[in-house]
């Protein structure tokens, strides 16, 4: 496995030569544009889902009409399809993708009729909820852990259907639980557009219900107020980072929506008990240590025990 990571003012990563952990997942990664920024992606040889986290955009195909694209928006494009990108005017553009072969998916899951259901190109909205998907394929892949292979084949297959539902069933919620659904709105939009400082007036307005009513219904469906799950969203998202990147604690405070390091730090250590800087130290040291199979316990040890 190699990654290879963008440098600059908006850094991304590739991760490639995946074969040996899992030989169906060709590449993964994400890449960041500036406003307007426009570029071009050759047709590869493999499947490739592209999902939007941050800024418009808009893709051509040829022979096709354009697709203007949002964050929560999807893209499963087959092989042997190029497509040219323009991003709009934010200043921002955010978008991950996982590159794969499809057959040893649809050897696994031939109910799925996979070939079928992705042979031509797919869009999808709204989905805010494949985010998960999405960083948990990311973390498999670049987190050497016990049973790797298995945990990122499970990462790639759920994606896999998470993103065949979205096209075949996009009108329903994916949810256990079932919720007033402009509160499962509200949640999807806080969930992966938490670097934006939401007002109650701007949620409300997104999801069609009064400030009052919406303040309401969501302490009562996730059991605290707006502002402190957004906290927690944050924060989850800044562990992450801390965990499995290598940038700036100054980048992560931005990238998770924070003005200043001083807020971020305060707020952190607030949810977490410890200051950024000591979190990732605890799991640097962490990940040094490999776990230890019960059979590979030395003989003298097992007899003692």
């Amino acid at each position: 496995m190699q990654i290879l990571r963008a440098r600059g003012p908006l850094p991304g990563f590739k991760v490639v030569e995946l074969n040996e952990i899992l030989p169906e997942l060709v590449d993964l990664g994400e890449h960041r544009e500036a406003a307007n920024h426009r570029y071009r992606e050759q047709a590869q040889d493999h499947w490739v889902i592209e999902y939007v986290i941050e800024g418009t955009s808009r893709v051509r195909i040829e022979g096709k009409p354009e697709v203007s694209l949002k964050p929560g928006s999807v893209a499963c494009f087959p092989p042997s399809l190029s497509r040219a990108w323009q991003c709009g005017s934010e200043p921002k553009h955010h978008v991950s993708w996982v590159g794969f072969q499809l057959d040893a998916i649809q050897n696994r899951y031939p109910e799925w009729k996979l070939s079928q259901a992705l042979q031509r190109v797919h869009f999808a909205h709204d989905l805010m909820h494949l985010e998960r998907s999405f960083l948990q394929v990311i973390r498999e892949a670049t987190t050497p852990s016990l049973h790797q292979g298995c945990g990122l084949r499970l990462a790639l297959d759920t994606l896999v259907l998470e993103v065949v539902r979205g096209f075949t069933e996009p009108r329903k919620i994916l949810s256990l639980i079932s919720i007033h659904p402009a509160i499962s709105k509200a949640l999807g939009i806080l969930e992966t557009r938490f670097r934006k400082n939401w007002t109650l007036s701007e949620l409300s307005e997104e999801v069609g219900l009064s400030r009052s009513r919406l303040a309401e219904l969501f302490n009562l469906e996730a059991g605290c107020s707006i502002h402190k799950f957004l906290t927690r969203v944050r924060v989850r998202h800044a562990k992450t980072l801390l965990s499995h990147s290598d940038l700036p604690i100054g980048d992560i405070a931005l990238e998770c929506g924070f003005a200043t390091i001083q807020h971020f730090s305060r707020v952190f250590k607030e949810g977490t008990g410890q200051a950024p800087i000591n979190f990732r130290r605890r799991r640097e040291n962490r990940d040094v240590e490999t776990p230890q199979l019960l059979d590979e316990v030395p003989a003298a040890k097992a007899k003692s025990a």
